[in-house]
């Protein structure tokens, strides 16, 4: 096949329906968009808050800032798992539907695909720049944040850009379906063989894990050792990239397992799972240890604490 007709022919492919049991793949499509849709919820809520509604009070952490990136990043890739990738691959009914449409050349594929990649790309940098933060925190509480806004524009900017550096490729390559499961999911025909972006996901993760490692490990040590030298707020944030840290970690784990040794059909499924964690978990996560953030969600808690304080003040 030359390398015109890889752009422009169709590139059929033999869906896998009949292997799989319908009920139970569907199931499997329901059971993950339920908790996809909940960690998208909490995101869309997160931006909200951190952008809008309470701009004044976030607006100067710059941790908060860096998380609205990553938060974008998991919003986006959170939309095109519901809507398209687990759509189609755990729907064994739409594959023989929908798949030969996808046969030939199409902008639909090709804009997921890489707004997919982009954003896991994405997570990854912010990942680095999120840890960078916390440690800078602990080694240097009092001049810290203002060095942060100093260079935020510029980390923003990083953050957009560099993961463009792992996915150049997907941009120039011809994108077809692959069979997966029931249905099927996006793959690519590389333009530029000695580049496969599983070599740059692996790089990436890997710096990331770097960086997470060592700088929670600063981080961690730090707030043992100091604890007196954080405000509150600032040692929730410091519980919180740790916690996101753990979550990264499981993808690390999945990715490195991949590329070295255990290519299988669980180890796939795995995959995806450990990303899951790391999309919806953040949100959760942010949530779950950030007391404004409770209170902004949940404002009718704060009111009922309220109303008890005021009513044991004034007895019978």
């Amino acid at each position: 096949m030359s390398n015109f007709s890889v752009f422009t022919d169709p590139i059929p492919f033999e869906c896998n329906s009949y292997l799989y049991n319908d009920f139970i793949e569907i199931s499997k499509y329901l059971m993950t968009c339920i908790y996809l849709s909940i960690g998208l919820i909490l995101h869309i809520w997160l931006l909200k808050i951190i952008l809008f509604t309470q701009k004044a009070h976030f607006k100067d952490s710059t941790f908060f800032q860096l998380f609205v990136m990553d938060s974008i990043a998991s919003s986006i890739l959170i939309l095109a798992e519901i809507f398209f990738d687990r759509l189609f691959m755990y729907v064994p009914p739409l594959c023989g539907i929908i798949g030969p449409i996808f046969w030939h050349p199409s902008y639909i594929c090709k804009f997921v695909y890489l707004t997919t990649i982009h954003a896991r790309f994405t997570k990854s940098v912010a990942q680095i720049f999120m840890v960078l933060n916390r440690m800078s925190c602990v080694l240097n509480p009092i001049g810290y944040n203002q060095m942060w806004k100093r260079i935020l524009p510029t980390v923003r900017i990083l953050v957009i850009i560099l993961p463009f550096g792992g996915s150049w490729n997907v941009w120039i390559s011809r994108i077809v379906l692959k069979a997966v499961y029931g249905g099927f999911v996006l793959s690519y025909i590389r333009n530029v063989e000695w580049a496969p972006l599983s070599i740059f996901q692996s790089t990436y993760i890997l710096v990331a894990l770097a960086f997470t490692v060592i700088c929670t490990t600063v981080t961690l040590c730090k707030m043992l050792v100091l604890p007196e030298r954080l405000k509150a707020t600032e040692k929730s944030l410091c519980f919180t990239s740790i916690f996101i840290s753990i979550t990264f970690l499981l993808v690390a784990a999945t990715q490195i397992l991949w590329i070295t040794c255990c290519v299988s059909d669980i180890l796939y499924a795995l995959q995806y799972l450990a990303f899951d964690s790391f999309t919806v978990g953040s949100a959760v996560i942010v949530i779950a240890v950030n007391k404004q953030l409770r209170a902004s969600i949940y404002p009718w808690k704060v009111s009922e604490r309220s109303n008890s304080i005021i009513v044991s003040v004034f007895p019978n």
